[in-house]
């Protein structure tokens, strides 16, 4: 009688996968698993560190010769949405993904997040004082996607007159990025087109500001070296990136405090600097539990398996930020560990373009709440998560004062 195969399924997982994370990693670190869409066949997980930084660098995982590849990525890619989206920096393979990150690269520096700290230190900070009038606020609508969406009219040198319509159809647009059992909804299909059209209106109507990434894109397209659609595509893509990975951690971060009241007393109370706090919480909620799926280029050895030409590698971030072998806490929460943020925005040639800005965002966010509103707290029993199983983030952040008692 044939054993049964431990196949992984990330879609019975709930709110809380880590535990089956480390079960995985502590299992040999790898597991075939379920299709994170229907387009591929089984796929090979990896969970610990070591195999997820391997995925994340392989460059028969990055490539798109002739053959397997080319089906399963035209397969894939057959809906609008994810047609679109394939003209960004986030689903391209080189040599067309350098060309396009390479002349964006210097505008997005250590250096350039740092010069947009006092700006945005000041948004954030005026954002919690108006919050903190109301009887509740919520933490992500009121503070975080507000904060988020500054940072890119900064960056991308856009005005966005309408945020939360923006947001909405942003969050509406990662669904076609989302790992899948069946089609990708036609509400993504909509958001993105409505994006498209939004972009290319700010162009035509000369919104563009000279000092944005933007700008700098339209410039690559005058060259000659990168078509319209490039850059339309790449600020729709820097829209819903740009704001999901800050808002989604900051509301994790929010929850894991709540659950660990000695992290959220040394932050209450001045004990750890803001960014150090930063890159712990972007270690332990990462907003991204799951890389794309990296289709072998051709057949390879990896993590013990043979990957044949077209099948899917999946890294799983969520448990590679909580390997004890890099990270000796793991699943436990801790400002002072002093570690590095890990692949909470992936590494190699796809590591997240915007991940200094990000750190940035989410230390002014803390900055400002542990500041201005004192005497808050989250109000647990009203959060709620995001139906997702790729992205890792709430929809509903509550925020009372202390002492007074949830909503009936």
């Amino acid at each position: 009688m044939t054993a049964e195969v431990d196949l992984f399924d990330p879609f019975t997982l709930d709110g809380d996968p880590f535990p089956e994370f480390a079960r995985r990693r502590n299992a040999g670190g790898a597991s075939w698993g379920r299709p994170p869409y229907p387009e591929v066949g089984e796929a090979f997980y990896v969970f610990s560190h070591a195999l997820v930084s391997r995925a994340l660098k392989h460059p028969l995982l990055l490539q798109a010769p002739p053959g397997a590849y080319q089906e399963v990525r035209q397969k894939i890619s057959a809906n609008p949405a994810l047609d679109f989206l394939t003209r960004s920096m986030l689903l391209s393979d080189p040599p067309r993904h350098m060309s396009l990150r390479r002349p964006l690269a210097g505008s997005m520096t250590f250096a350039a997040g740092r010069g947009l700290f006092d700006q945005l230190a000041s948004r954030a900070s005026q954002l919690v004082q108006s919050a903190v009038q109301k009887p509740e606020f919520d933490a992500v609508a009121d503070i975080g996607l507000p904060l988020a969406f500054a940072g890119l009219e900064q960056i991308l040198g856009i005005g966005i007159d309408d945020p939360w319509r923006t947001g909405h159809d942003a969050k509406l647009m990662a669904d076609a990025l989302d790992m899948r059992v069946g089609g990708i909804n036609e509400d993504a299909n909509q958001a993105c087109r409505r994006l498209e059209a939004w972009v290319l209106h700010a162009i035509e109507r000369g919104a563009v500001h000279p000092n944005g990434i933007s700008a700098q894109m339209l410039a690559e397209v005058d060259a000659g070296r990168w078509r319209k659609d490039d850059a339309v595509a790449n600020i729709v893509f820097l829209l819903f990136a740009g704001q999901a990975t800050v808002v989604d951690t900051f509301g994790n971060a929010l929850v894991a405090l709540a659950n660990s009241p000695r992290q959220l007393s040394l932050l209450e109370n001045g004990n750890v600097g803001w960014s150090a706090a930063a890159e712990e919480l972007l270690r332990f909620c990462a907003p991204v539990q799951y890389a794309g799926a990296r289709i072998a280029a051709d057949d390879l050895s990896f993590g013990g398996a043979i990957i044949k030409a077209g099948q899917a590698v999946v890294p799983v971030l969520g448990s590679a930020n909580r390997d004890v072998s890099v990270f000796p806490t793991g699943d436990r929460l801790d400002l002072e560990a002093g570690s590095s943020s890990a692949f909470a925005f992936g590494t190699g040639l796809h590591a997240c373009l915007g991940q200094h800005v990000a750190r940035v965002e989410l230390a002014v966010l803390l900055e400002a709440l542990f500041t201005w509103a004192k005497g808050w707290r989250l109000d647990t029993s009203r959060v709620s998560r995001r139906p997702s199983v790729l992205f890792h983030g709430l929809q509903t952040v509550p925020m009372i004062r202390r002492g007074d008692r949830p909503p009936a």
